[in-house]
Order: C-alpha cells, then sequence, then structure tokens
C-alpha cells in the first residue's frame, strides 16, 4: 500500500511537469505558425557574362540580357530576423562578343532557362528588410544565337544573393537584388570556325527586381 501510495506521489508531479512542457509547445508552435507567410512573386532580371578568357576569340561583352523570373516564397521570421526560402523559374543568360578572325566581331548570346532555389536570412527594420544568402540554380534548358555553338553548361551552379526589400501594406513586397557567382557556368565551348573546344571561364550575375504578395 505504501508503495502504491509512493507511486502515485512520484507520478503526479512528473504529469504535471509533463503537461507544462506540452503547453509550452504547444504555444511556441501556434507563435511560430502565425509568423510564418507564404507568398508569389515575380519580376525582371538584367544579367552577363563574367568571361576569363586566353582567346581572343570570346571576350565579355557590354551588353545585358533581359528576362524574367517568376515563383513562391515561405518567410519564416523570428523577432526582427527572418527565414527565407524561395523558389523560382527563371529565363535568363548573357552574351559575348565573338571574333573568328575572319569577318567583323559579332555579339552572341546564350539564354538559359532555370530553377533559382535562394536560402536568405535577413533583418526587419518597420517596412525595410536586408537580405543575404546562398542560392542553388537547377539548368533546365539552354539556347544559342550562334549556329553550330554549343557550351558544356553545366546543371546545378551555385552563386549568393544579396539586397534591400520593402513591405507595403502588410501584404505585398518589393525587392531589389544582386546575385553573385561562385562557381562556373561553363569552362568549355565548341565554336563553329575553331577545330578545338576553347575554354573561357565563364560566371553569370544579375539584377532582380521582383514584387510580391504575401498571403
Amino acid at each position: 500500500m505504501e508503495k502504491k501510495l509512493s507511486l502515485r506521489i512520484i507520478i503526479k508531479p512528473k504529469l504535471k511537469i509533463m503537461k507544462k512542457v506540452f503547453f509550452v509547445f504547444t504555444l511556441l508552435m501556434l507563435v511560430v505558425a502565425a509568423q510564418a507567410q507564404f507568398g508569389i512573386k515575380a519580376g525582371v532580371n538584367t544579367s552577363s557574362f563574367k568571361i576569363e578568357s586566353t582567346d581572343q576569340a570570346i571576350s565579355e561583352a557590354k551588353d545585358a540580357t533581359w528576362g524574367f523570373h517568376a515563383g513562391i516564397f515561405y518567410r519564416l521570421k523570428i523577432a526582427m530576423l527572418y527565414l527565407q526560402p524561395e523558389a523560382y523559374f527563371s529565363s535568363t543568360g548573357g552574351s559575348f562578343s565573338y571574333d573568328n578572325g575572319m569577318d567583323a566581331p559579332t555579339i552572341e548570346s546564350i539564354d538559359l532557362k532555370r530553377i533559382d532555389i535562394p536560402l536568405l536570412v535577413g533583418v526587419k527594420l518597420g517596412p525595410i528588410r536586408l537580405n543575404a544568402g546562398p542560392v542553388g540554380m537547377l539548368k533546365i534548358s539552354e539556347d544559342y544565337s550562334l549556329d553550330g555553338m554549343e557550351a558544356d553548361l553545366k546543371g546545378m551552379t551555385w552563386g549568393w544573393q544579396g539586397g534591400l526589400g520593402f513591405d507595403l501594406l502588410g501584404k505585398l513586397t518589393v525587392d531589389a537584388r544582386y546575385e553573385g557567382p561562385i562557381t562556373e557556368v561553363s569552362n568549355s565551348i565548341d565554336l563553329p570556325d575553331f577545330a578545338d573546344d576553347l575554354e573561357p571561364s565563364t560566371k553569370h550575375s544579375q539584377f532582380l527586381i521582383s514584387v510580391g504578395f504575401m498571403f
């Protein structure tokens, strides 16, 4: 009888503690859920290639390539900080100057279709946001302006993004970002007037401006 009574005395406080822990955990989950928002976004981007090559046949062009992007994002706010993963379709690319040594140099381009997946960490100061983070870029397809040209484009490349954003009326978002390269998009290219492949180190960067809506 005394053992049963002692067991009850031990178990009851433990049950109370477990109930309190469960209540606090549930409350925290509700608070986190209340601070999470899902959204959609779309915008324009202007991009270019950074080319390092010992061969004068291919070099950087000043012309920027315009494109667009559209997708989704998820924002998890923790006090002044927030975590924002995104996934969006991106139509982008770049141009370059091509000189085959016989004709006048021409401006050629490579158009890229990708799925971009940034993971941004930011701080929110009133309506203003500052954010930065890595971005993975999965190539879907490419298109060349020059017949007979083919580049050894990597299927997955990595970069980083950093920028400034504004939240308006609690629902609308406006963002301006720069995307810089970490890895090459290509280091080998086959051109129609050359027997051997050229090996320029080619990286991709762009500016993005987007408008979004949070639900």
